[in-house]
């Protein structure tokens, strides 16, 4: 029995087959339970692919994510371009998140087409985690896609990428109604365009405006004097959910901080009346 067919049979009695299971990452079996595949066993992996037996082409997919190999790449690609289930679609996409390799963006660049939003957001995921000077570009189009999830999941990882050469477009996005643009702005822009944000407070609900502002005001690249500029502005805006938010962001500072932001954020929050916030004012 060859390496492969030892490692397929240990691990299909792992493999689930509920539709909620498939929809998990590949699972990437311990060493100690089987030889793991190694390049020279691409081939045969491959074939396996084309097995008319579901299982054995997703046993295949989770072969192929734990070798771990670009080229593991192509069959992948030529397994989603021949059309799948949606339950072997989706695994392939997530292995192909998982070797994030740049020769993946071509395939998956077409399945941010497809026409489930669930296949599009991990097909827009799985460009994410792939490092190349192409991706933020590629990212920034599903801010324009049709389902709200997708539009969401990629605002957040154009700010988990650091991603400040689309900023302009989650201010787009922001203003369309992507309310999760609201936390990659807070991570992406620079002091200087604080202000820009700043207008949203009152057109926007305090809740997104907050979940903006917390990322921004633990940055060490803001400066002190900006971050107190918005917690003066958060001050005028008082009630409950304000009161919340810079208890918590007073509980960030150390207990020797003796800086003019940490009075203020002091300050700020006993000027807020607990009586008012138990009421439900400013919420």
């Amino acid at each position: 029995m060859t390496r492969v067919l030892l490692f397929l049979l240990l691990a299909s009695s792992a493999v689930p087959t509920s539709a909620a299971a498939q929809r998990r990452p590949p699972r990437r079996p311990h060493p100690a339970e089987a030889p793991a595949p190694v390049i020279s066993d691409l081939a045969e992996i491959s074939a396996q692919l084309r097995s008319d037996n579901p299982d054995e082409v997703r046993e295949a997919i989770d072969l192929l994510s734990v070798l771990d190999r670009p080229e593991a790449v192509p069959p992948l690609a030529a397994l989603l371009r021949s059309g799948q289930p949606d339950p072997v679609a989706d695994r392939a996409l997530e292995a192909l998140r998982g070797l994030a390799s740049p020769s993946s963006i071509e395939v998956l660049v077409e399945m941010t087409r497809h026409r489930r939003p669930s296949a599009r957001r991990r097909a827009f995921l799985a460009l994410a985690a792939i490092d190349d000077p192409r991706i933020p570009a590629l990212l920034a189009q599903g801010l324009r896609d049709s389902d709200r999830s997708v539009r969401g999941a990629v605002a957040l990882a154009l700010g988990d990428r650091h991603a400040t050469e689309t900023l302009d477009a989650l201010f787009t996005a922001f203003e369309r109604g992507v309310i999760e643009a609201a936390i990659a702005i807070g991570k992406l822009v620079p002091g200087a365009g604080v202000e820009r944000f700043d207008a949203y407070l009152g057109q926007r609900p305090l809740a997104v405006m907050l979940s903006g502002y917390a990322p921004l005001l633990r940055r060490d690249d803001i400066s002190a004097a900006v971050k107190r500029g918005i917690v003066e502005k958060l001050g005028e805006v008082a009630g409950p959910m304000v009161r919340r938010f810079l208890g918590e962001y007073l509980s960030t500072f150390p207990e020797r901080d003796r800086s003019a932001l940490k009075s203020l954020v002091s300050e700020t929050i006993r000027r807020i009346p607990p009586e008012a916030a138990a009421a439900g004012g400013g919420a």
